[in-house]
């Protein structure tokens, strides 16, 4: 597991105490699952094209995969309920982040809804598939082809998800202070 990665999720997460505690014990859990699957994914691009065509190896990956659209679908759903928190009572954030957390909302979506739904996002029916393939991005791991020519990876939402938390947090701890 990538420890740091790990200890700035827990560390980014007790921010949103200040929108809905029960949201901190869900994102440390989630940024658990990504700090393993960053270190996971790591280690699986390190090995020989022809040591990853071992069954260990694709049932490894395949599990993998599986945990990154869990992943994918429980970070959504901390986004959305977010989102619209700090939409009912814009007092608990500044204006750029309320922005922030939409956007973030959308970017997943975009993923989100073909994974759950096999159908594309509204905002890009007429661009995306229904569903999203599973691809593996030669750097980041664990990726999925929404269009013929775009692909949305995984550990680039976490990236993301991660800093908005770490920008929300060092926000709250500049207006406390």
């Amino acid at each position: 597991m990538d420890d740091e990665r790990f200890n700035r999720w827990v560390y980014s997460s007790f921010a949103l105490g200040h929108v809905v505690q029960y949201m901190v014990p869900l994102v440390q859990g989630l940024g658990k699952l990504d700090s393993k699957l960053v270190y996971e994914d790591g280690e699986y691009l390190k090995l020989a094209h022809e040591d990853r065509k071992h069954p260990d190896v694709t049932s490894e990956v395949s599990e993998r995969l599986t945990i990154s659209y869990l992943w994918v679908l429980g970070a959504y759903e901390i986004i959305r309920t977010l989102d619209q928190r700090l939409r009912e009572d814009p007092s608990l954030a500044k204006e750029n982040f309320r922005t922030r957390v939409n956007e973030l909302k959308r970017r997943y979506a975009r993923l989100r809804i073909p994974l759950a739904k096999l159908e594309p996002s509204r905002e890009y029916q007429d661009v995306d598939g229904p569903i999203a393939l599973p691809a593996m991005h030669t750097e980041l791991g664990i990726s999925w082809q929404i269009s013929k020519s775009t692909y949305i990876n995984r550990r680039e939402l976490s990236d993301e998800f991660l800093l908005f938390l770490e920008d929300f947090t060092n926000d709250l701890k500049e207006s406390a202070g």
